[in-house]
């Protein structure tokens, strides 16, 4: 249900050039508001209710556009206003700002500080397990960062062959994966720990170097 709004005034009651589209192209993207970032992101508000006043009912329930980024396509579908389409839309456009801020930050993957560098933004205060995959190439520079598994309420269950698979579609010649705890616990699982032993293992038969596996809760992380 949405909470209660004093100020939600119809978008067509908005000077013209008072309008996020109007602004944007007026004044650039940097003076707009979060709330007129994602009202132009979504394009459409509720019935009876504007555009804004569902970008700011969005913003309030998440936390802000940090919240948002961290919710998966199933969470997001949820909250009221997103719907399937528009959940897709909004995953495809966090994404898109995720790799143009960190791809070209990316350093070789020489020790597990600079791993971590790379998968800590990506499962840090999470709510759900998430199971990621760094391939990068013979000389340890990382080419992308990989979300295998998100998983709900339980732990992420994932097969040794499915991450090889993964780093050999992308022409990876080395690779690291990455999960989170949600519950917050840096403490590894017994099933945790065989997966890293499979891995290395699978790795090794088909020539692949793996480079470790790290596990994040919070904002803390170790290597397996």
């Amino acid at each position: 249900m949405f909470d209660e709004e004093e100020d939600d005034e119809p978008l067509a009651a908005v000077p013209p050039h008072d309008r996020p589209r109007e602004r944007l192209r007026r004044l650039g993207p940097a003076v707009l508001t979060d709330e007129e970032i994602l009202a132009l992101v979504l394009g459409t508000g509720q019935p009876g209710r504007s555009v804004l006043a569902t970008a700011r009912s969005i913003l309030r329930q998440t936390g802000g556009f940090s919240g948002l980024a961290a919710m998966d396509v199933t969470r997001l579908e949820r909250l009221p206003g997103i719907g399937p389409a528009m959940a897709g839309r909004l995953t495809a456009t966090l994404e898109i700002w995720r790799r143009a801020g960190t791809t070209s930050a990316w350093s070789p993957l020489v020790d597990d500080e600079a791993t971590s560098r790379v998968v800590v933004p990506e499962l840090a205060h999470r709510s759900t397990e998430r199971f990621v995959v760094v391939v990068a190439d013979r000389a340890l520079r990382p080419l992308e960062v990989v979300f295998v598994r998100d998983g709900g309420d339980i732990p992420v269950q994932v097969e040794p062959s499915e991450v090889l698979q993964t780093v050999l579609t992308r022409g990876g010649r080395s690779f690291a994966v990455a999960h989170n705890h949600a519950n917050g616990a840096l403490e590894p699982s017994v099933a945790d720990m065989a997966v890293t032993r499979r891995l290395g293992a699978g790795a090794a038969t088909i020539g692949l170097r793996f480079l470790g596996h790290i596990l994040v809760a919070g904002s803390e992380w170790m290597r397996l």
